[in-house]
């Protein structure tokens, strides 16, 4: 019974019953090329699927870069869960202003440093300490068009919808908020819109995505930078 619910054995039935079973070595490659389609296919739909199920386009990611160590590490497969904006955990605040495509220091929201790391915010007259205990959202980055995985460490509601500021754990690697510009380590100049947030992790698979990174790597012929997830 346990058999049938293995995608090859459907392929194999199949196959050996309207082609037959490979007898030569031409027969051999062209089943193997045929079930490394077959898989690539099954693939798809379970990702499509489990996209429906999570209710995001985004339900699995692998962390590419170094910058949420020790949370996550390259090669993790994070699990990604659809939500509302208010289900994000992470400092509320409210603000008088619109938001969507103002750089950050052009709005009520300052950031308090220490040299380039942030340390806070300074919000209608309220300091509140950046904590490492918001959630770890996905949101889509349209100014370098890629994917970012780091943490919700200030969720705002503004006149326009809400938004977030977001940075990654590694203080070595991402000592600022991936918005403040000021100190040139931006990752997005805006906080964050809601409608660019794919969902928040859910659960993490440890370090069997390296595979596929080694693979990025060799065919780009480059490292993968710190934006890819």
């Amino acid at each position: 019974m346990l058999q049938r619910l293995d995608p090859f054995f459907w392929f194999d039935k199949f196959w050996f019953r309207y082609v037959g079973r490979p007898k030569t070595a031409g027969e051999e490659a062209v089943y193997f090329i045929a079930e490394v389609f077959y898989a690539i296919l099954v693939a798809y739909l379970m990702y499509l699927l489990l996209g429906l199920i999570l209710h995001t386009p985004r339900p699995a990611v692998i962390v590419a870069s170094q910058s949420m160590e020790p949370t996550l590490w390259p090669g993790d497969i994070a699990i990604v869960e659809g939500v509302l904006p208010s289900d994000i955990k992470a400092p509320e605040v409210d603000v008088n202003a619109k938001l969507r495509d103002t750089p950050l220091d052009r709005t009520p929201i300052k950031v308090l440093r220490e040299g380039v790391k942030t340390v806070g915010f300074l919000v209608n007259g309220k300091k509140i300490s950046l904590e490492r205990n918001g959630d770890i959202i996905v949101y889509y980055n349209d100014v370098y068009r890629k994917d970012i995985i780091h943490r919700a460490v200030l969720k705002i509601k503004a006149a326009d919808g809400w938004f977030f500021l977001t940075k990654g754990d590694n203080e070595a690697t991402n000592p600022a908020i991936d918005e403040d510009c000021d100190v040139g380590l931006c990752i997005y100049p805006y906080p964050v819109p809601a409608d660019h947030v794919l969902g928040k992790v859910i659960f993490v698979i440890p370090r069997i995505g390296i595979i596929k990174l080694w693979i990025a790597e060799l065919m780009s012929g480059k490292p993968l930078t710190p934006l890819h997830i």
